[in-house]
């Protein structure tokens, strides 16, 4: 709710500061005075489209300082996500200047005219103007519907849309992975050949460069190997005979020097290294290579670097690449095996939907006839006893226009007397009207989860006598929930309030201002008196009977 309000240089309100309380707050006083203008403020508070007429002729800007107290989780949701601490309250001020240029803050922490509008959305409700009535939006008006439509009934058709808008998905993913596929399946399929044909392993180009350089050389490399092993084992002295003899003779006397038992341990290493090269190098006479083996070694490394060539990559990159196409053709190969399946899934579930979104529209027609006869008792005494109301609930079969909450395209239609057409709400009734019929439904108890703080501009146009009274005790009713707000010339209304401001114009030094006043109870007395024609002794009896029975109401 509003708890003060303080506005500065806007429009006829030079300095006003208003403190408001719970309950049902009225606000009266002569034609013209600038209750038009308090409801502009408001608006501005909330994020309202900034007007350059708002700042007052002659100054610099206007402003608008708004106290709210609120324990809605969605507000505080919001604030913690702008990183705005609301523990202390909720301050909202908003500058508006004469060039028309609009800022904003929000516990001093400056915040977008989208923000405010948010925070308006949940906290606060504006009947009685066209462009800003709830009542006028087609998915309000299915909600009022639907509140009356069984729960089970809404979850099944949500959970039914939720598990068929998975189906669609997965086609949809399983068609688009499949045509990007199978674009590129074919030279997936010959690439992949030619890798595999490789044999890739890591470190596979240094194998075939050291296979290639051996095959080039295998002449030098056996003449040296020839050599070497002559020299180590076939020569009248090989150098296994002269290892022998050192260790002889060093083993022998070892015992006398630390030194020799080193070299004597190396020694015998070496011995035993040497018992071992023979085979090596003998290994290498005995190889030979082909021309055809090593044209094909050579081929293969060829090969092989042309391919990372062609992906920028390594072995292991060539390796990875052979794993992920192997999966995507396998699942090509399976895709028309899952297709299959899906598509049978989705006509069960698209034939589960339609079950489910027909019987919540049966529920929707019984729940607005209800709804309907409900308000006509509240419409008949708000002097609407001519207004025709009825819902239009339109199933429609395209699978492309199908949601979440079902089939339909619900709106309130009204004819606004007996006999004649039926046409949407806007093009039916007035803004009185409007807010009158938003009085009927909450009378009712069709509205649900509503704002803290609801204002009503024009709520009494047109009417008179007792149907004043009927709307002036809703009001009061409403105050008893949460913060109501009213705009009002009918002096049953404001007789009806918890509390009364009067909106009164004045001239000083030659300029009009406009100042708002809490009354006290013989104020009030003097102020309805005045609504009822003027100030004398009769006109104070009445009004004070008048509040008498607003109060007690």
């Amino acid at each position: 709710m509003i708890v003060s309000l303080q506005v500065r240089q806007f429009a006829l309100f030079e300095n006003i500061h208003l403190e408001l309380e719970k309950g049902m707050t009225v606000f009266t006083g002569e034609t013209g005075a600038g209750k038009s203008i308090l409801v502009d403020a408001l608006g501005a508070v909330f994020g309202a489209r900034a007007n350059v007429d708002w700042v007052r002729h002659g100054a610099e800007k206007a402003e608008v300082i708004a106290e709210i107290e609120s324990n809605d989780v969605r507000l505080l949701q919001l604030l913690d996500e702008q990183d705005i601490d609301a523990d202390e309250g909720i301050h909202i001020r908003r500058v508006m200047t004469a060039e028309g240029r609009s800022r904003a803050w929000i516990n001093g922490i400056p915040t977008s005219a989208g923000i405010l509008k948010h925070i308006g959305s949940i906290c606060f409700d504006l009947h009685g103007q066209h462009e800003h009535q709830t009542l006028m939006q087609p998915e309000f008006q299915q909600k009022i519907i639907d509140a009356r439509a069984p729960q089970l009934i809404k979850t099944n058709v949500s959970k039914t849309y939720a598990s068929l808008h998975e189906i669609n998905k997965r086609l949809a993913d399983l068609h688009g992975n499949r045509d990007a596929a199978q674009e590129k399946e074919t030279w997936m399929r010959e690439e992949s050949e030619r890798l595999l044909a490789l044999d890739i392993v890591e470190g596979l180009e240094e194998q075939l460069e050291t296979e290639c350089e051996a095959g080039r050389n295998i002449e030098q490399v056996q003449q040296a190997a020839a050599t070497a092993l002559n020299l180590f084992d076939d020569q009248e002295v090989t150098v296994r005979n002269l290892l022998g003899e050192i260790i002889h003779q060093v083993e022998s006397v070892a015992g006398h020097h630390p030194s020799l038992q080193e070299a004597n341990g190396l020694l015998t290493q070496m011995d035993a290294l040497a018992s071992e090269v023979s085979p090596y190098l003998q290994e290498v006479l005995d190889s030979s290579v082909d021309a055809a083996t090593l044209q094909h070694t050579e081929d293969r490394l060829a090969d092989l670097r042309a391919a990372k060539r062609r992906h920028n990559t390594d072995d292991a990159g060539l390796l990875s690449l052979i794993a992920e196409w192997e999966s995507t053709l396998s699942a090509l190969d399976t895709a028309s095996w899952d297709e299959e399946e899906l598509k049978a899934q989705q006509i069960e579930m698209e034939q589960a939907y339609q079950t489910a979104a027909q019987t919540l529209h049966q529920a929707r027609e019984k729940a607005a006839e209800q709804l309907i006869r409900n308000l006509r008792p509240f419409l008949d005494q708000l002097g609407l006893k001519n207004m025709q109301l009825k819902a239009s609930i339109v199933a429609r079969d395209d699978k492309h226009t199908w949601k979440a909450d079902g089939w339909d395209d619900i709106e309130l239609l009204a004819a606004a007397n007996i006999g004649e057409p039926f046409k949407s709400l806007a093009d039916t009734a007035s803004g009185g009207e409007l807010s009158r019929l938003v009085l009927a439904l909450k009378g009712c108890g069709a509205l649900e989860n509503e704002p803290d703080t609801a204002i009503f501009d024009e709520v009494d146009v047109g009417i008179g006598g007792e149907t004043g009274w009927c709307v002036g005790e809703l009001l009061r009713n409403m105050g008893s929930e949460c913060q109501v707000l009213v705009v009002s010339h009918l002096p049953q209304v404001a007789a009806c309030a918890h509390h009364q401001v009067a909106i009164e114009k004045s001239i000083q030094d030659n300029r009009t201002r406009t100042d708002l006043t809490l009354l006290d109870h013989s104020q009030r007395e003097a102020e309805i008196a005045r609504m009822l024609g003027g100030i004398n002794d009769k006109s104070l009896v009445h009004a004070e009977q008048m509040l008498e029975r607003g109060t007690t109401a």
